[in-house]
């Protein structure tokens, strides 16, 4: 399945990587293709950012934490309006923690949360991840149709980082709302009366978190909030509360709204081409290359932004000190040099994956592990009890504006007899 339509490298840059336009929302790929091979490192004017695609000059930067700062990576792309920045500079929006600092508070943060996403952990988790695949499915499967981004997709994920955070099952719809209003205020404009809403928004999820937490701290149980209690409480802290609240921010995101995409993203791929889940169905097996080429091919985090140090060189573009980048990590997935054939899904793929899916370098995801888990989960189950699933007639996918980090279809409807 084949799905970029090639584009003239000679369209200003400006206008190829425009987050607000249908022809980079719904194919972002023909803008990587565009500048990858001619204009890895390109100016973006209007933004005055730098987009890198080149496979290469991705892994530079990704590699080089002194030159390429992730502190500012939370920050928000757009200019806030006065009212919404007040808000938000009394509020925990702009502190590091995690995903947007470097060494050694990112290694020591990293290694205490690794915990939970490691392998030994992943092995006890899986019996009760598949029983909630299962569950819902079990939910809509009389009903001969859903939307399965909606109805599986999204609580899938959501359900287990929840569990491993500790997030009360009441609360948890609550907090998908304010993790939608916390992200819309990252990667999209929006007018200030909406910045303002989000702002405060933002507000409340913290003061939310930090509930939890004085919570764990008199009641510890068996969940992350308490690891990180605990963690606040060393003589030694690894962090304090407020770190906590912004790392658990990123990780309720992380742990959920990429997973999702990535499940939708590769099951709208498979139903697109019936021959193609139909093999999965024949040979289970299959499963795990379906989900690494969903990864590759279609990939739900695009990249992340980075600022130059110092006055420096990516590839053969000299960059200002201060400079402003999107390393798009989606782009390497279709570089033509690295992989065979990059524009068509297949499931025939060997070897190592041809993807920089969950990043590179120290920031690679801490959740990869947790992500295929979930995904291969999610894949075999709908194998298993719904072989028939067919995208709905008339379907065309329509994707959710993501900024340059995002990428999700807005709807999944599926239908089966």
């Amino acid at each position: 399945m084949s799905t970029t339509n090639p584009v003239s490298s000679e369209i200003p840059v400006e206008k190829l990587f425009d987050p607000q336009a249908e022809s980079f929302i719904e194919c972002p790929h023909a803008a990587f293709a565009a500048t990858r091979g001619t204009n890895p490192v390109a100016h973006h004017a209007d933004l005055d950012e730098w987009i890198v695609t080149g496979k290469a000059e991705i892994e530079q930067v990704q590699r080089d934490h002194e030159r390429f700062t992730s502190r500012y990576n939370l920050d928000g792309s757009y200019p806030f309006s006065p009212e919404a920045q007040a808000v938000l500079d009394g509020s925990l929006f702009f502190r590091v923690a995690l995903y947007n600092v470097d060494p050694p508070e990112h290694t020591r943060f990293r290694t205490l949360i690794g915990e939970y996403f490691s392998p030994r952990t992943l092995r006890t988790l899986e019996p009760s991840i598949r029983r909630t695949a299962r569950r819902l499915v079990e939910g809509f499967s009389a009903a001969g149709r859903a939307d399965l981004l909606q109805e599986f997709a999204y609580p899938l994920p959501m359900t287990v980082i929840c569990d491993i955070i500790g997030i009360p099952p009441e609360d948890r719809d609550q907090v998908k709302a304010w993790n939608n209003e916390w992200l819309a205020l990252q990667v999209v404009p929006m007018p200030p009366e909406q910045q303002l809403h989000c702002a405060n928004s933002v507000v409340a999820y913290e003061q939310y978190v930090l509930g939890l937490l004085r919570d764990r701290r008199r009641e510890p149980a068996d969940d992350l909030l308490t690891a990180l209690v605990n963690a606040a409480d060393e003589e030694n802290p690894v962090c304090e509360d407020e770190d906590a609240v912004v790392a658990l921010r990123v990780m309720i995101a992380a742990g959920h709204e990429t997973t999702t995409n990535l499940i939708a993203n590769t099951m709208s791929h498979l139903l697109g081409d019936r021959q193609l889940w139909e093999s999965v169905i024949e040979d289970r097996g299959l499963v795990a290359a379906a989900v690494e080429e969903g990864l590759r091919f279609d990939s739900s985090v695009q990249g992340a932004p980075r600022v130059a140090t110092e006055a420096t060189t990516v590839g053969a573009t000299d960059l200002p000190e201060g400079a402003r980048m999107r390393v798009m990590f989606a782009a390497a997935g279709r570089d033509p040099e690295w992989v065979e054939d990059p524009d068509t899904f297949r499931l025939d793929r060997q070897g190592p994956p041809r993807h920089l899916g969950f990043g590179y370098g120290i920031h690679f995801c801490v959740g990869a592990s947790l992500a295929r888990l979930e995904s291969r989960i999610a894949l075999e189950t709908l194998a298993e009890m719904l072989p028939r699933l067919r995208l709905e007639d008339g379907f065309e996918p329509r994707h959710l504006p993501g900024g340059f980090v995002f990428r999700g279809l807005a709807a999944l409807p599926v239908v089966w007899s």
